[in-house]
């Protein structure tokens, strides 16, 4: 039982870093504006930390699709959540802008981004606790096309949501 939680709770923490990388490479500029909002690189620096962005992201959302790496990505993703959050934190205290752009058009989950990232360190450290072994090759792309078979389920009902808005 605790192996089919662990399953649920990667599947659904590898969605939440397909679908940011996902909208951050349809819009690579914007990454970019995002990260100069934050004012801790200078522009020259913004394509490569656009890219690594982009890189850990991938790697993260491939790493809790595929179950591999037990421990460490919860740990990596824990880091990553932990920086993205100080400098949410940080760039609200100094111009009062409360969402981000992360999520692109799933406006729901750009709102209120501190929060949104201290619940998902919580679900990681429950992650944690799980262990899950990773299957064959095959159960592993399965679970990949299944992660981003619902991402881009998501991105499609926020689309048509938009639609009925207007």
């Amino acid at each position: 039982m605790t192996g089919l939680i662990a399953y649920v709770l990667d599947v659904t923490i590898a969605v939440l870093f397909f679908l940011p990388f996902y909208m951050k490479l349809r819009s690579f500029e914007g990454l970019k504006v995002e990260i100069y909002s934050y004012r801790v690189l200078p522009a020259s620096m913004l394509t490569l930390a656009a890219c690594a962005v982009l890189i850990v992201e991938f790697l993260l959302f491939f790493l809790f699709a595929t179950g591999l790496a037990e421990g460490w990505k919860q740990f990596a993703a824990i880091g990553l959540l932990s920086v993205f959050t100080w400098l949410t934190w940080r760039k609200k205290r100094s111009t009062g802008a409360e969402t981000c752009a992360c999520y692109g058009n799933v406006g729901f989950l750009n709102r209120f981004p501190v929060y949104r990232n201290l619940v998902l360190i919580g679900i990681l450290l429950i992650d944690a606790g799980l262990k899950r072994e990773p299957g064959d090759a095959y159960s592993m792309l399965h679970s990949l096309v299944l992660v981003m078979a619902l991402s881009f389920t998501v991105e499609l009902m926020t689309i048509r949501w938009k639609r009925k808005e207007v």
